[in-house]
């Protein structure tokens, strides 16, 4: 059994994780312990933590048959491929047999055909022992359309139970769930992959033997070798031009055997952590049935042009596997889709004649130029990320004269004398971070550093709490990124941008102004993000805020409004707190 990477700095307490990976400094406080809940653990260690984690061990490795069952994890012969019991993860494994057909896993005997069957059940009925949040199946249809017409929701998080059945929470086996589709092929594009953690969903959910394509932007040990033990499985990393650029997007293409398809857009990478008391946003498209095969070419797109710029976009990785999915998409009608497809990638982008600005934050601001309703000065640009780049040495560099520049645009006629309207950053303090769910370890999805942030000491002034009591999220560390403008005094929100984009340079792009032409927007990532404008959705100005009116719903904001500035003592969080 392979040692957890994080060592004693562990806070999982999903059983999949200690089935899979040993812990010396749980395992040396358990041996002397009676197994019935009386340890002697060190007061280095927070206590609530380690005496959860070791009650997973007394389940897992009853104290007469723990080392035996540690000797034959490691010893086992691999489990069959096509009987995988449990869901897995890099950071995460299950302690029978793992989807990703792992070494590691337990051994398991040859079984005939109603062994297996009974074996599928048991281990179906047990789908809690391995994923937190489990939610009744075959409601999902129902629940996406009462989201309507926003079809935006938050993951549940594993520690706030009134998430759980929150009627805008979505957990990932709901994604699969056999009521939204049977699903035929599916296709995952994400930055961090656990193919193992992603395989173990997609057994729960009676579809791992389906055809599954994966882009995947993070390098992953476990991931090189999966398609030898899963033939049904294609994964495809995705190479950057440049060692600093990132394959960020979080895309989800869900194909049925009706011929229809979906798409999930959201901020969550594909593994367990990203999936447990974090907040991160989803969105889902409605179900986009095959056109006619006589359709036009033009045929089936959305008031938007969602589809065309989808399939621009997937044509910018220039990875051959993706092409099916192109042609489907392209047969496919889109024409149910009330957003705006926003995407991100890798070059440098100028302005053209027939789409105008193509990507990044240029791409928003003539986006909003065109449809936003006109919205005062006064009224601010409120950013929310889970990392900040490095913006620059003071807020008019970067922040002012590219983002807000583009973010402030709205359809005023042009001529009109505009001011700057006021730029805040929702971003987790060392206060929020350490009262969350898993206390300091909750800051393992903020990778914003003392050494970006000591050149950036203006940023402190524009800084905003984490807070989100509405949504039973204050403790859930937000890995979300959303962007938006809405007025308190008139309850009202004029857009908003659900995305995988942090607020830095790399994301959005940075303008070359010196060029002697045209300005060339400078972009390193692929991003991908969903843009809510009112007019599209609900065929008003402005979407309610706070409450329903006239019959149309209140739009689901992820956090709590009026915000919490930073207090003077406050300081935001950066990852090098978990160092030292």
């Amino acid at each position: 059994m392979r040692e957890c990477p994080y060592g004693d700095k562990c806070y999982r307490k999903n059983p999949i994780h200690f089935g899979e990976f040993s812990h010396v400094h749980l395992d040396a406080i358990y041996e002397k312990g009676n197994g019935s809940g009386s340890y002697d653990i060190p007061a280095k260690y927070d206590s609530e933590m380690i005496l959860a984690q070791l009650k997973l061990l007394e389940k897992l490795f009853p104290k007469d048959g723990a080392k035996k069952e540690k000797e034959e994890n490691v010893s086992g012969s691999k489990p069959p491929v096509t009987a995988p019991v449990n869901s897995g993860s890099s950071s995460s494994r299950p302690s029978n047999n793992n989807p990703s057909g792992s070494s590691t896993s337990r051994s398991a005997p040859p079984q005939d055909t109603s062994n297996l069957a009974k074996k599928q059940k048991m281990n179906a009925k047990n789908i809690r022992d391995y994923i937190p949040v489990v939610v009744e199946k075959g409601g999902m249809a129902k629940k996406l359309e009462r989201a309507a017409p926003y079809n935006m929701f938050l993951t549940a998080i594993t520690d706030s139970k009134p998430t759980h059945s929150e009627p805008l929470s979505v957990t990932f086996q709901e994604i699969l769930d056999e009521s939204l589709g049977e699903i035929e092929s599916t296709v995952q594009i994400n930055f961090m992959v656990d193919i193992g953690w992603l395989l173990g969903h997609y057994y729960f959910s009676g579809i791992l033997d389906k055809p599954l394509l994966v882009l995947y932007g993070d390098e992953s040990p476990e991931i090189l070798n999966i398609s030898k033990l899963k033939p049904q499985v294609t994964t495809v990393r995705v190479r950057m031009p440049t060692p600093f650029a990132t394959s960020h997007s979080k895309v989800m293409f869900l194909g049925y055997t009706d011929g229809s398809m979906r798409v999930v857009i959201s901020t969550a990478n594909l593994y367990e952590d990203d999936w447990h008391n974090r907040t991160q946003g989803l969105w889902i498209s409605p179900k986009l049935p095959a056109l006619p095969e006589n359709a036009d070419t033009g045929a089936g797109e959305s008031q938007t042009g969602f589809k065309q710029d989808l399939m621009l976009y997937l044509v910018e990785y220039k990875i051959s596997q993706l092409q099916p999915w192109i042609a489907r998409i392209r047969k496919s009608d889109f024409s149910a889709i009330n957003v705006f497809f926003l995407g991100s990638v890798p070059g440098g982008h100028r302005e053209s004649a027939v789409r105008g600005h193509p990507w990044g934050h240029a791409r928003l601001g003539a986006l909003l130029s065109k449809h936003a309703t006109p919205i005062d000065d006064r009224i601010p640009v409120v950013c929310q990320s889970s990392s900040i780049g490095s913006l620059g040495p003071n807020v008019q560099s970067w922040i002012q004269q590219d983002f807000v520049n583009c973010l402030k645009k709205d359809s005023t006629p042009v001529g009109k004398l505009r001011q700057m309207p006021a730029f805040k950053m929702i971003y987790p303090s060392f206060g929020n971070v350490s009262g969350s769910h898993d206390g300091m370890l909750g800051g393992g999805c903020l990778p914003y550093g003392k050494n970006t942030n000591d050149k950036q000491p203006w940023l402190k002034e524009y800084l905003q709490q984490w807070k989100s009591s509405d949504r039973y999220r204050s403790r859930a560390m937000p890995h979300i990124k959303s962007y938006t403008r809405y007025n308190l005094e008139d309850q009202s929100v004029y857009w908003f941008v659900l995305t995988s984009a942090n607020l830095s340079k790399a994301a959005w792009g940075c303008f070359n102004k010196n060029s002697n032409i045209q300005p060339c927007l400078r972009i390193a990532n692929y991003e991908v993000g969903v843009l809510f404008l009112p007019r599209f959705l609900t065929g008003e100005d402005t979407f309610p805020l706070g409450n329903n009116r006239d019959g149309v719903p209140a739009f689901p904001l992820p956090y709590d409004v009026p915000l919490t500035p930073y207090a003077p003592d406050d300081k935001p969080f950066l990852m090098d707190y978990l160092q030292g």
